[in-house]
């Protein structure tokens, strides 16, 4: 019984000491606080975020010569106009060009966190998907370490493997598993182990981030009570109302954020 005790305590002790990281007491600006003239994933977002007191979501890839880069798809077509694959360039090529609204270069994971300072708590969605390039988690890490401010950071992946191995090497950085029903291009069973939340067996995370439709399912719930939710993307009031309600912080994106 005692050993059913402890148990019991470190689970709980374990629980409400996660919930008590920075990352889950302001709501989070997706990719900054980015708008129709503020790229997203620019430094000027992340500035906006700052002044405004919101936490700040990121997205990073690895290049080819293992600069960690701040940027959400695996090309830089999208964002900048050119077509770069991101893991294929080296930063030197990445840095000549421009995001679309703001002029402004692709930055590095280590120059938005110096600008940060701190100030605001940083969740870190480390990008792979079916293949991992072989520098990716040791790379983030590398800059994780040099944070003077780790206790204001947290990390998260889609690719379980990737949070798995975030979480081996990143000792007092919580690491998240971030989740959907819906994966673009995945295999039934993938979307099988994810809707089941078997998933979390393999990434082992201190936290989850699901997609908001969905967190109002019974196992999703019914998880939150021992491991701590986030949820995604928070693009209207009715769904703001949703995540208040159900799950312990939410990231946004084109609100004006009244409640936090």
């Amino acid at each position: 019984m005692l050993l059913i005790d402890f148990l019991w305590y470190f689970r709980e002790n374990k629980y409400m000491r996660i919930k008590e990281h920075p990352i889950f007491k302001v709501p989070l600006a997706h990719r900054g606080l980015h708008n129709q003239k503020l790229d997203e994933n620019s430094m000027p977002a992340f500035e906006a975020a700052v002044k405004a007191g919101f936490g700040i979501e990121l997205d990073v890839h690895v290049t080819a010569d293992n600069k960690i880069v701040v940027i959400h798809d695996n090309t830089t077509t999208r964002t900048t106009g050119v077509e770069k694959v991101v893991n294929e360039s080296t930063y030197k090529e990445l840095k000549k060009l421009r995001l679309l609204q703001t002029q402004t270069e692709i930055p590095l994971l280590k120059d938005v966190l110096k600008m940060v300072k701190g100030r605001v708590p940083v969740l870190v969605e480390v990008k792979a998907e079916n293949t991992i390039p072989p520098s990716l988690v040791s790379e983030v890490l590398k800059v994780v370490e040099k944070y003077p401010y780790k206790k204001m950071l947290a990390l998260q992946a889609f690719n379980p493997y990737v949070a798995r191995d975030l979480k081996k090497g990143s000792e007092g950085v919580p690491v998240g598993q971030l989740m959907s029903d819906v994966l673009h291009g995945q295999s039934k069973f993938v979307h099988f182990m994810y809707r089941s939340l078997l998933l979390l067996k393999v990434s082992k995370p201190d936290f989850f981030n699901y997609e908001v439709k969905y967190i109002h399912k019974r196992n999703i719930q019914r998880k939150r009570k021992r491991l701590p939710l986030i949820t995604w993307t928070i693009d209207n009031y009715e769904n703001q109302k949703t995540a208040i309600a159900l799950a312990d912080n939410y990231i946004f994106e084109h609100i004006e954020i009244k409640e936090r």
